[in-house]
């Protein structure tokens, strides 16, 4: 597999540097052929905007489907692993292509990409490889950062915290601001968010989460402890039912002012100076995460997302492909730069985005793609929410989730 941390260091860096790349002509959707096609993808703002060019290719004899939902992580595989897909495409990421590709349900794009290379400017660092395969195309890339109140912070002389500890003893000071409901959020409220916030904090610690040899859990040791507890003394910082708040909750709850601090995906900062639905506008600035503990490594990992066609399609790959090649045409770069941080070259790096390149500089670590890490972030998701909520320890959270994890790797088989 390329290796994935230089891949996306060099297209970070790459996109930091090339402000001055010429621009792209806009250009109408040009589809050859006909025929219908579906595809399925998360739901946040970059990909409800590519869910809409998409959709401007449709014409008569072409119909373009595109469903965004939450619960892309599920419906994917299980699409993918029937005997013919309803989804003739979809949107992945890091964590979510592993399992796909482990299971030899992706279809190698090499042929398309050669095909339509010239005609959709498809560069270099765009493309996802397991060997000599090219698995997906990725537009996007993201890491989730530390925003925070400009303002509150400054009324209490307060810096922007660098590590938890700093975070920590921030909040204690800002205990009964009287324009603040709480201090900080970050997105506990379903099984696979609060798994993620996990792993973010877990690695920072130095922990590993499945033994590379024998993919035996590695997470219920010291480092997960620390993590958890960690995590859950956070939680009293936070809203008392931040076990349901999402990552869509943490974000309302920061653009309508009730906290002063949250960990959110980079790539929605511009929503903070949406007049539309923020109330905090040019108030909010972003920073790489703080660090487990001080002097340590940074508590966020670095992501992409891509496009990938399933194996098992019942429509025709080379109009998936093109359909979606549209979507992420440069001129999209071009009309929407502030939205995300784009993998094009003529993506221009903004204030929105800084917290993400500084992340990259200062050593955040790709999401591990292995279809190990996939299963422990579910089993953790599903099992440390008890010890947050006080019902039982730490420990007997993790062992539950090791408990669950060698379940699911032994049923996939790689554990005996």
């Amino acid at each position: 597999m390329k290796t994935v941390s230089s891949w996306l260091a060099s297209a970070v860096l790459a996109a930091t540097i090339s402000s001055l790349a010429p621009s792209f002509a806009n250009a109408a959707c040009s589809i050859e052929g006909s025929g219908e096609v579906n595809v399925i993808t998360n739901f946040f703002p970059t990909l409800e905007l590519l869910a809409k060019k998409m959709k401007e290719c449709e014409k008569p004899g072409l119909k373009v489907e595109v469903k965004t939902t939450t619960e892309s992580k599920v419906e994917t595989p299980r699409a993918f692993e029937a005997a013919s897909s309803p989804f003739d495409g979809a949107a992945v990421a890091n964590s979510s292509i592993v399992q796909l590709q482990a299971k030899g349900q992706l279809m190698p794009l090499n042929d398309l990409v050669a095909k339509y290379k010239d005609k959709y400017n498809i560069e270099d660092q765009m493309l996802i490889k397991f060997g000599d395969d090219i698995m997906a195309v990725a537009f996007m890339a993201n890491a989730q950062v530390l925003y925070f109140r400009k303002d509150i912070l400054e009324k209490h002389g307060l810096a922007v915290p660098t590590n938890y500890d700093e975070l920590i003893a921030a909040c204690e000071k800002l205990k009964g601001d009287p324009d603040l409901d709480h201090c900080f959020s970050a997105a506990y409220g379903n099984s696979w968010e609060l798994g993620n916030e996990f792993i973010d904090i877990f690695t920072a610690m130095g922990g590993t989460l499945a033994d590379p040899a024998t993919s035996e859990p590695k997470f219920n040791g010291p480092e997960g402890v620390a993590t958890l507890e960690l995590m859950t003394k956070l939680a009293g910082y936070m809203s008392p039912n931040a076990l349901a708040i999402d990552f869509g909750g943490v974000k309302q709850e920061m653009q309508q002012g009730r906290v002063a601090m949250a960990f959110l995906w980079g790539d929605i900062a511009a929503s903070m100076d949406n007049p539309d639905e923020s109330k905090v506008v040019g108030k909010v600035g972003f920073a790489p995460a703080p660090s487990a503990k001080p002097g340590g490594p940074i508590s966020t990992l670095f992501w992409w997302d891509g496009y990938v066609i399933p194996k098992n399609l019942d429509g025709d790959p080379d109009l998936t492909f093109q359909v979606m090649m549209e979507a992420i045409k440069a001129d999209t770069v071009t009309e929407n730069n502030d939205i995300t941080l784009w993998l094009r070259s003529n993506y221009k790096p903004t204030q929105y985005a800084d917290a993400i390149v500084k992340s990259v500089e200062a050593g955040a670590p790709p999401f591990p793609m292995t279809p190990q890490v996939d299963l422990a972030i579910l089993a953790l998701g599903e099992n440390i929410g008890d010890a947050i909520a006080g019902k039982e320890s730490a420990q007997q959270s993790l062992d539950d989730a090791a408990k669950a994890y060698s379940r699911a790797a032994t049923d996939a088989g790689y554990m005996k």
